[in-house]
């Protein structure tokens, strides 16, 4: 059951409104739940949590793109794509400014 809930969101036959409801929402909501409870003073937790972040929006940014096309309302579709683009652009940014002047966003 688990696999086919991943697979059928990556092949883009859930809803767009199933995949923003149960991918974009319910699991963002629920890795913040779990951030919470993750000590920001011990660097290896902290690194995973990250790192599983980092792949957790990679996989909503695929399965909402690919979703997107299974609108009943063409609007919609086109607004969610327009956001996905917009987000990656903004990540895009974010990199840039944390690698060519880090001292504006990280502590020193």
């Amino acid at each position: 059951m688990w696999s086919r809930w991943l697979t059928d969101g990556l092949s883009g036959k859930l809803s767009l409104k199933r995949a923003f409801w149960i991918w974009g929402v319910g699991v963002s909501v629920a890795y913040s739940l779990i951030g919470a409870f993750i000590d920001v003073e011990h660097t290896l937790a902290l690194t995973v949590y990250l790192a599983f972040g980092l792949a957790l929006g990679v996989l909503q940014t695929v399965i909402l793109w690919r979703c997107a096309a299974n609108s009943r309302s063409k609007f919609l579709g086109r607004l969610i794509r327009t956001v996905v683009i917009a987000g990656l652009i903004m990540v895009g940014l974010a990199v840039y400014v944390v690698f060519t002047n880090p001292g504006l966003v990280l502590p020193s």
